[in-house]
């Protein structure tokens, strides 16, 4: 193994503290290396949050004893003096890391992994690609080392093969070229990474290899890959539940299974496998659907991608497809929306013949050619259209990242100034707010009632506003406000009156004005 230099004061922090339960989130794969090995030498559990957003933080803590890392306004353990004693030899069946999938519904799942697992799959790993990764190659990434795929290609294949391992995660293309040019190396990517690598001549690199996991690699990732990087990427298929499944190297090329991983095909034609990756021996089924030929398998989508609307079954993973082939969008992904009544969003990114047209020239184009394939009622009822689609830093696409865009309650403000008694900031209407649904389709307007709660919620942001809405006064509505205006909305609060004013303007005049009375 090939530890850290800070690994034996991290032993001596975990040595020292009664906690079992321990998160760790480092930015630096280093230091984070250092005390995940220190934990597990100390017999501690270690939990790896995605991220470190207050709703995580908050989800997490009743679940965890302690802290270690970057985490924000967090108390947490420091290294210390170093103990001298050799590292010790790990417990293989020790329950040593909880990870969280992504979940297709956005709704994390925590999953416990024991050493053994994770140990096998890096062996796995070095008699499948050492060899032609070679022993002297630095281990670069892209992804997170938060996640079970960054950890076990970024952080656990390295220290147990001998590799160096490199303390920053490549956020940019632009890093990449410099930083694999010198010595002989291997990239861990994701498709959404490597679809953005900029449109250049070869780099002149010393790659071994290309990983890729995460989600499907598209065409115009893999040819991204060879032109860029001089490689075609290895694909790597399988979860957090079930580890590393099975490879190729090629989209035309059908998955061959990972060595000790056995797969059969289930009365629903979803894969089943048995692995040493899993928890237990015991055949494991998954939502994918396959079709086998001979030791290999192709993938033929999701078998839980089937929604049930009004009674009818509906393949998000078709009108995907068909939304795509119109060619009005590059990408398409269908989610399901809870109401009143279960409803599908679309999210889609506009190819230059989807952006040359209005957006709702653009919904009906594609609201047509899905209704040659998907019954009425299962249509699209709400559509979202972005720029790149928003991934999470795995690439991964879900729900959790695109629901919310069905859903944004008011515009982004950008503050421009803040006093105890007067506020000023700029809005930019955007075509995605809620409020405009259902509100004159042929021309959306952001609604009066919508403008009030705004000023009154951006209100109580700034000011000391602690009362209720008891009367409004002067309220005066003079002009539409429409998606893509730039608007200002001043604010004044009189303290000892408790009256908020307000005025939503622009150069071309003035919106709404207005003041409200709030209770003492």
């Amino acid at each position: 193994m090939r530890l850290p230099p800070s690994t034996d004061a991290w032993r001596a922090t975990f040595a020292s503290s009664p906690a079992q339960r321990v998160a760790l989130f480092f930015d630096d794969r280093l230091e984070f290396t250092a005390a995940l090995f220190a934990a597990w030498a100390e017999h501690k559990q270690v939990v790896l949050p995605g991220d470190v957003l207050p709703a995580t933080l908050q989800a997490l803590a009743p679940h965890v004893d302690a802290w270690a890392g970057d985490f924000p306004n967090t108390p947490t353990l420091q290294p210390r003096a170093p103990v001298t004693t050799p590292f010790p030899a790990l417990n293989r069946e020790h329950e040593g890391v909880v990870v969280f999938t992504s979940g297709s519904t956005g709704q994390p799942t925590a999953i416990t992994k024991k050493l053994r697992q994770l140990f096998d799959e890096v062996e796995t790993l070095e008699h499948t690609f050492g060899a032609r990764c070679g022993p002297e190659a630095t281990v670069f990434s892209t992804v997170s080392h938060q996640h079970i795929y960054g950890l076990l290609f970024s952080v656990l294949w390295p220290v147990f093969s001998g590799r160096a391992l490199t303390a920053r995660r490549l956020e940019y293309p632009e890093q990449l070229e410099q930083v694999l040019a010198p010595a002989p190396c291997v990239l861990i990517s994701s498709p959404a990474h490597l679809k953005r690598l900029p449109d250049v001549p070869t780099w002149k690199t010393q790659l071994r290899a290309v990983f890729s996991s995460g989600g499907p690699l598209p065409p115009e990732g893999a040819a991204m890959s060879r032109a860029i990087l001089g490689h075609q990427p290895i694909e790597i298929y399988g979860s957090s539940e079930t580890g590393g499944i099975a490879w190729r190297q090629g989209l035309e090329q059908p998955w061959a299974p990972l060595r000790g991983v056995e797969i059969r095909t289930s009365a629903s034609d979803t894969l089943e496998l048995k692995s040493p990756h899993l928890p237990s021996a015991e055949w494991f089924t998954t939502a994918d659907r396959i079709a086998t030929t001979g030791d290999t398998f192709t993938l033929l989508g999701r078998a839980d991608r089937i929604a049930k609307i009004e009674e009818k079954r509906v393949s998000l993973e078709l009108i995907e497809r068909t939304a795509v082939a119109t060619g009005l969008l590059s990408e398409a992904r269908v989610v399901t929306l809870q109401g009143a009544r279960i409803t599908l969003g679309l999210v889609g990114v506009p190819t230059a013949a989807g952006a040359a047209l209005t957006r709702k020239q653009l919904v009906d184009r594609l609201k047509a050619a899905l209704a040659s394939t998907i019954e009425l009622v299962a249509l699209p009822r709400r559509y979202r259209f972005v720029d790149v689609m928003p991934l999470n830093d795995q690439g991964k696409l879900t729900e959790a990242r695109l629901t919310p865009l069905f859903a944004p309650e008011r515009p982004d403000a950008q503050w421009l100034e803040r006093t105890p008694a007067h506020a000023a900031l700029t809005l930019k209407i955007s075509p995605q707010l809620r409020v405009l649904d259902g509100h004159f389709p042929e021309t959306p307007v952001v609604p009066g009632v919508a403008q009030l709660d705004w000023a009154i919620s951006w209100g109580r942001e700034c000011f000391p506003i602690k009362g209720q809405l008891t009367r409004m006064d002067a309220l005066k509505f003079q002009r539409l406000m429409l998606p893509g205006h730039e608007v200002r909305l001043d604010l004044d609060w009189n303290a000892e009156k408790a009256v908020l004013t307000f005025k939503f303007h622009s150069p071309k005049g003035v919106y709404s004005s207005g003041k409200v009375m709030l209770s003492a």
